[in-house]
């Protein structure tokens, strides 16, 4: 099932360094490159170094590496900087497809994310002490995965990835950007994806990272070499970038693309769409959770700003507080969004109520590390539908989401061979997906996670005892 709201970000050094080429090729030998480039007075050096059989990331790496920062966020960036999930999970929150071509991709981009090695001289960030550090690291630290065949990832595999503590400690700093996750993947191809997350990181000043600018200039043949395209031909690397730039004028992200000068001193000039100055994502979520979906939300914002929209949903929150219950929350929002006259803060709620409310809305927003899911007590309405739902789903679809949601809640205690056993039991149908996971989630919200933990291991081991023995494939 896919998440009903947008809140997606992108780790600010990994996007303005652009450690993945946005070609959707490369040739046969390009196992390393070296840049080194001017961001104002300060010059920085990045290199990468690959593997000869795997070669530099590129392609649809830049795809999976969003989402690895995506799921570790959602996960609740753990200190060990660890990724528990399912192929299709880590497919799915690329934007990928799930049916099946894209396994043999998934694990071929894993294997040059967790054999390539970046060294980054006076161009990494530690933003919460001001200041530019000296790192290397490969994007993927360590990697295990079960799997029914030797050294092959396959749609089955449970996945533990862990990213390295650069990024980790990054995430959980707070030196994130939002990522506008679901436009990037409207976009038909990987170069054309690679260099709309460049660019939206690019218009950003990487010491005030709210600062978002409507216009930037670079030199043709110095961004070619940022975007890792191998040609020292200007005429080449315009051809190279038009076809992303065609696109992304199309989508409106970028409202004009020109060329200056000629030849090697040639510079491009983006201009920026008024549309695409990002909302704060912490306001998108909160209409999210009032139903708004994710296209009418940044229409609305648009429409009206976010101050306006941002007082209508402290205003709609409180009324429901109170007890209204409308037919359609996202109508009744809609409706005291548009007619504030029309509806008064219920008796009893004061206008200091609603100031803190809002303050408190503020301070969340204000912390840049985003608000983390956490198991609900109780299920609500919205909960009892989203079961239906899946109920109706096929069973394969069933069985992710129901991963989705016991890997989440129980990676730190269960092993990668036990979470492996759970997903075999229930592609085997030995177990029901939907009744086992209100069985766990009652469980774990009434405090008896360690007795869940328990009878689950022993659930599985009367069912499944030989497939615990599976052997474990790993990699560094």
């Amino acid at each position: 099932m896919a998440d009903k709201g947008i809140k997606r970000f992108d780790e600010l050094n990994i996007a303005r360094l652009s450690l993945i080429s946005v070609q959707e090729r490369i040739p046969a030998n390009y196992r390393d490159w070296s840049v080194e480039l001017e961001d104002g007075d300060r010059r920085y050096r990045v290199t990468c170094q690959a593997l000869p059989e795997y070669g530099v990331p590129h392609g649809i790496d830049t795809d999976i590496s969003a989402a690895l920062v995506n799921l570790y966020i959602d996960q609740g960036s753990p200190a060990d900087g660890a990724v528990t999930c399912t192929p299709y999970q880590l497919l799915q929150m690329a934007g990928l497809d799930t049916s099946g071509r894209y396994y043999t991709s998934l694990d071929e981009s894993l294997k040059r994310l967790t054999t390539t090695t970046y060294f980054i001289s006076e161009g990494w960030r530690d933003h919460p002490r001001g200041r530019w550090t000296n790192v290397n690291f490969r994007y993927i630290d360590r990697i295990e995965f079960t799997s029914g065949e030797a050294e092959k990832l396959d749609a089955s595999s449970v996945l533990r990835i862990t990213l390295p503590q650069e990024i980790s400690r990054s995430v959980r700093a707070g030196y994130i950007k939002s990522l506008d996750l679901s436009f990037m993947q409207t976009l038909k191809r990987p170069p054309t994806r690679a260099l709309y997350r460049l660019l939206d990181a690019q218009r950003r000043d990487p010491e005030n990272p709210d600062a978002v600018a409507m216009a930037y200039q670079v030199g043709l043949m110095e961004w070619a070499e940022a975007c890792k395209i191998v040609t020292d031909r200007p005429s080449m690397a315009q051809r190279t970038l038009d076809a992303a730039h065609e696109e992304l004028i199309e989508k409106g992200f970028l409202k004009n693309v020109e060329y200056l000068g000629r030849g090697k001193k040639k510079m491009l000039q983006y201009t920026f769409g008024e549309a695409f100055i990002p909302p704060d994502p912490a306001l998108l979520q909160e209409l999210a959770d009032l139903g708004v979906t994710q296209t009418r939300a940044l229409q609305l914002v648009r429409e009206h700003g976010e101050q306006t929209v941002d007082d209508a949903v402290v205003r709609c929150k409180a009324i429901l507080a109170a007890g209204y219950k409308p037919r359609s929350k996202p109508a009744f929002f809609v409706d005291v969004l548009k007619n504030p006259g029309k509806y008064q803060l219920p008796e009893g709620v004061s206008e200091a109520r609603k100031a803190t409310a809002k303050g408190q809305q503020g301070k969340a927003r204000g912390s840049g590390q985003p608000s983390l899911f956490e198991a609900p007590l109780r299920p609500s309405e919205e909960e009892v539908d989203a079961d239906a739902l899946l109920r109706a789903q096929p069973r394969e679809k069933q069985v992710e989401e129901v991963m989705r949601t016991l890997t989440f809640l129980l990676r730190n205690d269960l092993k990668l061979q036990e979470l492996d056993t759970l997903r075999l039991a229930l592609d085997e149908g030995l177990e029901d997906p939907l009744e086992i996971k209100a069985w766990a989630i009652k469980g774990i919200s009434g405090g008896q996670k360690s007795t869940v933990v328990r009878d689950l291991r022993t659930r599985l081991g009367v069912k499944l005892q030989a497939l615990r023995d599976q052997p474990l494939t790993s990699g560094r």
